[in-house]
């Protein structure tokens, strides 16, 4: 079934109505009509199963049963940093991130950037990404939608807490680093917070990494080989989901 979020809280409600950006999705693009159902999550994450009770030229009415689902969401608040790349990039990140399960989004301008953004522009290209995080958890099914935010600088990053701090480092991939993510992740507990930190396609350099060394950052290798800028993201959240989904952890 499809999906949609809510931001109202449904709690105690039997029926809804749905307004004009919903009857443009579900009614007109995926042609729903009146008994077929879907998924809405409220502002609480909260499941219901929604079936169309009447359609009207611009809204519809749909009737709410409660059903709980097992959740989808990793037992750890991931939090992703990334330095800007270009715009198919960040965009790529957004979708594939959030249906890998990240809870934040964060993009930043590092030394090497070849993208940085205007103070006129950021609000729009927030707004871009936010709903492509939004589309992204509904057709995966999310409990959640990951909220996208940008930081001006790497230190207001830095100055950040989380209960495990990681930076990936090509040149610790280089000179064969390959314990620290794996450590790092068998040491935390469930609901704990993770941060992984990737730098532009041309790398961090070493002031910014002394920089988030500096604040308790550690530094990690993801394997032998380089990986993209848009790749190394999606690897540390891949290894974060087997680590704490698919294999045994506790």
């Amino acid at each position: 079934m499809q999906q949609i979020f809510s931001a109202l809280d449904l709690q105690n409600q039997t029926q809804l109505t749905l307004g004009e950006a919903d009857f443009q999705h579900l009614i007109k693009v995926l042609r729903l009509g009146v008994k077929d159902q879907f998924w809405i999550v409220d502002s609480g994450h909260a499941t219901y199963q929604a079936t169309i009770k009447n359609i009207s030229q611009t809204t519809f009415q749909v009737n709410l049963v409660p059903q709980k689902r097992v959740s989808s969401e990793l037992p750890l608040q991931v939090t992703l940093a990334c330095a800007l790349s270009k715009k198919d990039k960040l965009e790529w990140i957004t979708q594939k991130a959030t249906e890998l399960g990240v809870t934040n989004l964060i993009f930043f301008p590092a030394h090497y950037s070849i993208m940085k953004w205007k103070a006129n522009v950021q609000e729009k290209k927030l707004a871009r990404l936010q709903q492509i995080a939004l589309n992204a958890a509904q057709q995966s099914k999310r409990l959640l939608v990951p909220q996208v935010h940008y930081y001006d600088q790497l230190a207001k990053i830095a100055a950040t807490s989380y209960s495990c701090q990681l930076v990936a480092y090509e040149e610790a991939a280089k000179k064969g680093e390959g314990a620290q993510l794996t450590t790092s992740l068998t040491s935390l507990k469930p609901q704990q917070s993770l941060i992984g930190v990737f730098g532009p396609e041309g790398g961090f350099t070493v002031e910014e990494i002394t920089q988030l060394r500096q604040n308790n950052y550690k530094v990690c290798g993801l394997g032998p080989r380089i990986l993209r800028a848009e790749t190394a993201p999606l690897y540390f959240l891949s290894a974060v989901s087997y680590q704490t989904e698919l294999s045994k952890w506790e």
